[in-house]
């Protein structure tokens, strides 16, 4: 059996790899033997090679969420935050038994950090976690594996503020921290699947999701079939607040598109915004100043943004022949390094990002 399950992680894990040189081949031979080790591996009575294939599946899931975000939202389903997972600690919780539901769970003890606006608070960064149990089961298509993450038991949340703008909200943190450990909750009960194709890219998409699922589901129209949809949203920007995209994980000849798009309430005038298109190292620097040390002197931030566009509007931008993560920053605080024209009327951001892979 151990030898069998072997060869089917193999086989699932290296197709995409196997037959990169000859695409002719690809196609023929995933229709065929694609359909038969999906069969078996979703059938019910094969439940021994899918409780071990689900460990190993829990071992992948340790590496996806790191440097992932979880978008925070408004009544409205704008962003108007970010809780960004830096660690999740899996265990499962009984491995010894016969019952093949009971080994499915696990517990999973997630940390992060993340910023919000409050209404009352202005802007609020945190620390923030959740210890969670899961019920984890899969199913696969076509080579694409469905790992479904279903929250069973959302033990706490943890929220911490550890910058408020407003004097009073400060005087008065656990208003604050009770909206904050709410949204947390609200983003971690529906659960999550991770989609894991067969060339080796995943996506964490928020429920259950099944062959349905295109990396590509958002408000704003989507006109490149041909990409791989990474954010598609509206963020609700308020004056002094920034957000950011990404990571965007590019390889050797990808594309990257953006396109985005500011306006205002009716009747006022649209505010611009400040964009930088910064790499991992440079994105932590940002972070480890912002929002504190930001304004101090903001030639220490010693950041080489492939873009760097001041006041601005919109966006449209293409780029090749970039490897590693990066990340666009929507900056409309008083920092921003165009001294921007101050204008406190609240924007929506309106971004599609994308990668053409090759």
């Amino acid at each position: 059996m151990l030898m069998l399950l072997a060869v089917l992680v193999l086989i699932v894990a290296g197709f995409g790899v196997a037959f990169r040189l000859r695409p002719d081949l690809f196609v023929e031979v995933k229709a065929h033997y694609g359909s038969l080790v999906s069969a078996f591996i979703n059938a019910p009575e094969n439940e021994a090679v899918r409780a071990q294939l689900i460990e190993t599946l829990v071992g992948v899931y340790r590496e996806t969420p790191a440097g992932k975000s979880l978008a925070l939202r408004d009544e409205q389903g704008r962003v108007v935050g970010r809780f960004r997972i830096e660690r999740a600690e899996v265990s499962q919780v009984a491995r010894e038994t016969d019952d093949p539901k009971a080994r499915r769970r696990f517990f999973v003890d997630l940390m992060g950090q993340g910023e919000m606006w409050h209404e009352s608070g202005g802007r609020v960064r945190f620390d923030g976690g959740a210890k969670v149990t899961y019920e984890i089961d899969f199913h696969i298509e076509h080579l694409t594996v469905y790992t479904h993450f279903t929250c069973i038991k959302l033990h706490s949340a943890t929220f911490n503020a550890t910058h408020v703008d407003n004097f009073l909200a400060r005087l008065f943190s656990s208003v604050v921290n009770d909206a904050g450990t709410r949204a947390v909750e609200e983003s971690i009960r529906p659960g999550f699947t991770i989609v894991t194709r067969d060339d080796g890219e995943s996506w964490l998409a928020m429920g259950r999701v099944g062959r349905e699922f295109v990396p590509r589901k958002g408000p704003n129209p989507e006109t490149d079939a041909d990409c791989d949809t990474i954010s598609n949203d509206v963020t609700l920007l308020q004056y002094g607040f920034r957000d950011y995209l990404g990571p965007f994980e590019m390889y050797d000849g990808d594309e990257l598109r953006l396109t985005l798009d500011v306006s205002a309430p009716p009747g006022q005038e649209t505010p611009g915004v400040d964009l930088l298109l910064v790499n991992e190292s440079d994105f932590r620097r940002y972070e480890a100043l912002y929002p504190h040390a930001l304004g101090k002197g903001t030639e220490k931030l010693e950041l080489s943004p492939l873009i760097e566009n001041t006041n601005t509007r919109s966006l449209r931008f293409t780029r090749e022949g970039i490897k590693g993560n990066y990340y666009l920053i929507i900056d409309r605080t008083p920092f921003g390094r165009g001294n921007q024209v101050v204008n406190k009327a609240p924007c929506e951001v309106r971004y599609y990002g994308r990668i053409r892979r090759r």
